[in-house]
């Protein structure tokens, strides 16, 4: 097991494989009182840990502010109080949605994360962002709030689909995009698992709250989030953004900033067939992102693999409406 610090968040985290326990929980709880919140893949892992627990369902459609309630109202009834240490063992809407409700409770108990997808550890765990969804797009309502400790226990891995596996290699090969070359690719090794997460790690302690820098770890997700929505969660957040990512690339290169040679070789990477939603849609759906201002829409662009842009500063830029048609008439219906 290895345990880094992270500098700006001060929480720890833990590498290994079949490492976690009743005795390591109660050692990073402090032994305060402990219920752990876990997907429904995870019941018999969770009872063998012997401390109170709620079952939830995963899955974006689960993270919701009527399954947040139903947390409150189990903690409640647990007689939890600002001793209570929370637990979120699970995929990223898991972790997402216990997060919140860990802020929000009692305003605020301590947290600990046990991401079970390649997704979450890698993305959604990583960075303290927690959030719920909304009908009028994801991630919408939330706050930021640091877990205590981060537990990535490699054996949950092996019970990955294919489908969830890749999920995660989409997050992977968007932080290569971005920040690190060396993670544009597909053999993906706990080392590359580390070291995505740690390249995260660097870019929020940067900016923890999103105010400049750490928008470039959106590359993808403006076009993305809006296909989940759109799609009503019918795609998963790692196609999504493996789309978004795609689309988003297109767009940097019909803008002037991407070669079109780097354009193709990022296009090896990802097999994408017409979009079956409306480009309207989709671009309505995208006028709810968080990133906007001014009621335009802004989307992070890159020139290379490996480097998203700075624009006087900034690291979105304002894109028309007329922009992202042309470039979403290659891949969406009209």
């Amino acid at each position: 097991m290895i345990i880094l610090p992270s500098r700006q968040t001060k929480t720890t985290l833990h590498f290994g494989e079949n490492f976690i326990d009743a005795s390591l929980l109660k050692k990073l709880s402090q032994n305060t009182k402990i219920v752990i919140i876990a997907d429904t893949y995870f019941e018999s892992f969770v009872k063998e840990l012997q401390f109170p627990f709620l079952i939830i369902e995963g899955g974006e459609i689960a993270k919701t502010q009527k399954k947040k309630e139903e947390i409150e109202t189990f903690l409640f009834k647990e007689k939890c109080g600002k001793d209570t240490t929370l637990i979120a063992l699970g995929g990223g809407t898991i972790t997402d949605l216990v997060a919140f409700t860990a802020s929000t409770y009692m305003r605020g108990i301590p947290l600990i994360l046990i991401p079970t997808t390649l997704l979450a550890m890698v993305d959604a765990a990583i960075g303290g962002k927690t959030s719920i969804n909304t009908p009028f797009g994801k991630n919408l309502l939330g706050t930021y709030y640091s877990p205590n400790a981060i537990l990535c226990d490699f054996q949950f891995l092996k019970t990955l689909s294919p489908k969830e596996w890749q999920n995660g290699v989409s997050e992977i090969l968007k932080m290569g995009l971005i920040r690190d070359p060396s993670l544009y690719q597909t053999q993906i090794t706990q080392e590359i698992i580390q070291k995505a997460i740690l390249r995260k790690i660097e870019i929020v302690n940067q900016d923890p709250y999103d105010q400049g820098f750490r928008k470039i770890l959106n590359f993808g997700h403006t076009v993305g989030h809006a296909l989940e929505t759109v799609s009503k969660y019918t795609l998963s957040h790692g196609e999504a953004v493996a789309i978004g990512g795609l689309i988003e690339s297109h767009l940097s290169m019909d803008l002037g900033f991407l070669s079109a040679s780097d354009f193709q070789e990022i296009k090896k990477m990802f097999s994408l067939d017409v979009i079956n939603y409306p480009s309207q849609k989709i671009i309505e759906a995208m006028r709810l992102d968080k990133k906007n201002q001014n009621q335009e829409i802004h989307i992070v662009l890159i020139d290379r693999i490996g480097h998203a842009l700075e624009f006087e500063g900034k690291y979105t830029k304002s894109v028309s409406e007329q922009e992202l048609l042309n470039t979403l008439k290659h891949y969406a219906i009209s």
